[in-house]
């Protein structure tokens, strides 16, 4: 089942360089972006507040969206594009003057009208010698209604509250020449063979995603379905594959290849690796750190497999996880059933483990399964 609400309260959307920007309100559950359907922030709890995501322009150049929320609809909101103000709906103050709310009426004329003429004149002429009489007559303009919350949010800001690198949206930017790279080498074998493989992982990239605040994703199944690091796992899916073909590998086999090297990560629990009781990390970073704990692995495969096309889901336990992987009749051992498709189990955490085989202590616990088609 997906771990999702049916309950909306009111949308948003406006199209941007053809880019589908849609403001969710989710009511008691809280704000969410989605641009062209990626979700790239979200509050939690029934208040008003900023999110922020990427777009790429006509030119492929990425340009930052923050929104700030405010008023009793969604569409009370700005909407900034790299700083610049592309929409604005400020919702009226409940403390406009009377004289804004009243009516204009129609002149008449009565015995006020010359005392007023005079005065009017005077005034006029008042102001035309104010500049001679000394002193600053300027003044800063009055506060709009969302001052307090309509200046766009710092780099900074805007990266401790995302809830994927740089927000989440589209691909991670190339990395500029100077930046240094993590190293990683990769060794395992499936069937006769002993494979290696190394891979080069911008550090800018993997430390972005450490400033994403993990209290803010829902669910575990965001970590697969997130775009930001797509680049860099269809290069390694590719790998696999080219060598599936050199192989004359099946596809069977090619998704046991896969499970294999996943499984030759070393398993690390994240108050050792993190520091944290509890850091679920993206693929790029179990990547980058050449291992991780049961979640890490679970993502990372579910991403992989996910990137080639192969039907995948990740499988809930109270105190671990693993990979749910789509298959036919004729394939031995365990499996889930959604909605009539079969999900075989497949642990992550060690080698040796074949699809279908469910570890003793995982038999018979409650599971849930968490959807990736998103």
């Amino acid at each position: 089942m997906r771990l999702t609400s049916d309950y909306y309260d009111t949308d948003f959307e406006l199209i941007y360089k053809g880019n589908r920007i849609l403001i969710r309100n989710d009511g008691p559950e809280g704000e969410s972006l989605f641009i062209n359907g990626v979700l790239h922030d979200q509050n939690f709890g029934a208040y008003n507040g900023r999110l922020a995501g990427l777009i790429d322009d006509e030119n492929g150049e990425k340009e930052l969206i923050e929104v700030v929320l405010g008023g009793r609809e969604t569409k009370d909101c700005l909407v900034y594009a790299d700083g610049a103000l592309i929409y604005s709906h400020i919702p009226v103050q409940e403390s406009r003057t009377a004289a804004e709310k009243a009516p204009v009426s129609k002149k008449k004329k009565n015995g006020l009208f010359f005392p007023f003429l005079m005065i009017l004149l005077i005034a006029v002429s008042m102001v035309a010698i104010l500049p001679y009489l000394g002193g600053d007559s300027s003044r800063e303009p009055s506060d709009e209604v969302f001052q307090e919350d309509s200046t766009p949010a710092s780099g900074d800001d805007l990266q401790e509250d995302a809830e994927a690198p740089d927000s989440g949206g589209g691909q991670l930017e190339a990395p500029e020449a100077q930046d240094s790279y993590i190293e990683a080498d990769y060794a395992w074998h499936y069937g006769k063979v002993a494979w290696t493989y190394q891979l080069r992982i911008p550090r800018s990239a993997y430390d972005s995603y450490k400033t994403v605040d993990r209290k803010k994703i829902r669910d575990y199944s965001y970590y697969v379905t997130d775009p930001t690091d797509d680049e860099y796992l269809a290069e390694l899916a590719q790998k696999f594959k080219d060598a599936a073909k050199e192989e004359n590998y099946s596809d069977l086999d090619m998704v046991k290849n896969i499970i294999f090297f996943v499984q030759n990560l070393e398993y690390v629990d994240d108050k050792v690796g993190t520091g944290y009781d509890e850091y679920p990390k993206f693929p790029l970073e179990t990547l980058a750190d050449q291992g991780g704990d049961c979640e890490d692995s679970a993502i990372l495969l579910a991403s992989l497999l996910r990137e080639l096309g192969y039907g995948t889901v990740l499988i809930q336990f109270p105190d671990h996880m693993a990979v749910g992987v789509k298959g036919g009749k004729s394939i031995p051992g365990s499996y889930y059933e959604v909605d009539g498709t079969r999900y075989y189990y497949v642990e992550t955490t060690s080698p040796g483990w074949e699809i279908g085989d469910v570890p003793e202590q995982m038999k018979g616990q409650p599971a849930k399964i968490l959807s990736l088609n998103k």
